[in-house]
């Protein structure tokens, strides 16, 4: 298979010395697309380990947290005719769940959404027949031994899932986590490019014990309650950077924070993660300070930030300014993400939801 995406990030990085092919242009996205699905680029070895997700689409997480070294992760997704796969990275020092089964949510664990229902019924109020809610962590206690479960008492709880697989990897750092869904549990659905459904990926950290906090990749614990919280993605054949004007907001999730431990007088704190496959595009990210009637009143560049394992996948941009340069609720912010030829490549907002159970990061 052509490498599309590192084809792509090379026309960012060369700009218009190198001409891009009809065969390399993007197939226009579904209105209302938030996120892709990539297709794999050869056989998924369920192994637990994400050697062959390099070119997944990936929306990272809890970058912004007071502890990313112990709770930033990067969920990826990629399909074929077989099943759905879904890819967790996370960076977690104190690794457990010693939740039963049932709930196993009440630890290290994932619980995921998933809709694939058509036409007004894809992300309705209401669970029916295919729509699916369902749990799965890849520790039993401290051990590394994967398990999951369809959630009982809401959504198609009575559904029987065939096939299911999920494997899971860790070390001193953190874990990672392979998951697969066959798409043979849900016959409504056809697996094709172009094809449309929601999901929603939860992470739900214990730090060695019960849940103590959960992150959405694309709603809130609304998700719970109905199917309409869950985020719009396609199935598509590889990832191209044009891509990012509908989901770079997916792809570089941009948080501003007032931390509530802070060692110097008090800030406000923007951070935008940077997905893994863009650490080494990424030239500029600025945040735009704007009044209340949109104009930008100041653009303050943003320090890109390794941290987690030396060498690691995991990049973030952090700006900060004094609380008392701009008061609340008389501003807002942006951020612009830009390549290193200059070209922006996306700009993003902060999320209006509540999309974590601890706040203060």
């Amino acid at each position: 298979m052509r490498n599309t995406l590192g084809v792509g990030l090379a026309l960012l990085v060369f700009g218009p010395l190198m001409a891009r092919g009809n065969e390399l242009a993007p197939v226009p996205l579904t209105k209302g697309v938030r996120g892709l699905v990539t297709l794999a680029p050869s056989q998924v070895e369920m192994d637990g380990r994400l050697l062959e997700w390099s070119q997944a689409f990936c929306t990272p997480l809890a970058y912004n947290h007071k502890s990313p070294e112990n709770r930033a992760a990067q969920f990826f997704y990629m399909w074929d005719d077989e099943a759905l796969y879904i890819g967790l990275r996370c960076l977690d020092r104190m690794q457990a769940n010693p939740a039963p089964l049932q709930s196993s949510f009440n630890g290290d664990a994932v619980e995921f959404y998933l809709d694939t229902r058509s036409g007004d019924a894809l992300r309705s109020k209401d669970w029916t027949t295919g729509a699916i809610h369902l749990y799965y962590s890849p520790f039993q206690g401290a051990d590394i031994k994967p398990r999951w479960v369809i959630r009982g008492g809401i959504a198609t709880s009575n559904i029987v899932l065939k096939g299911v697989e999920i494997a899971a990897s860790s070390n001193a750092n953190g874990y990672e986590c392979e998951f697969k869904l066959p798409w043979a549990n849900f016959p409504e659905f056809s697996p094709k490019l172009g094809a449309v459904f929601a999901l929603d990926a939860e992470l739900c950290s214990g730090d060695g014990k019960t849940r103590t906090d959960r992150t959405f990749t694309y709603g809130s614990p609304l998700s719970v309650q109905q199917p309409a919280s869950q985020g719009k993605v396609e199935l598509v054949k590889a990832f191209d950077p044009d891509y990012l004007s509908i989901v770079g907001p997916a792809s570089f999730p941009f948080w501003v924070d007032t931390p509530w431990v802070q060692p110097e007088r008090a800030q406000v704190q923007g951070v935008v993660a940077i997905p893994p496959a863009f650490t080494e595009i990424v030239g500029l990210v600025e945040i735009r300070i704007h009044d209340t009637e949109g104009k930008v009143v100041k653009s303050i560049p943003a320090v890109m930030e390794p941290f987690g394992p030396k060498d690691g996948p995991f990049v973030r941009a952090i700006a900060r300014w004094s609380i008392d340069e701009f008061a609340p609720n008389t501003y807002f912010a942006t951020a612009r993400i830009a390549a290193r030829t200059g070209k922006t490549l996306t700009t993003v907002a902060p999320r209006m939801v509540a999309e974590a159970m601890t706040q203060g990061r």
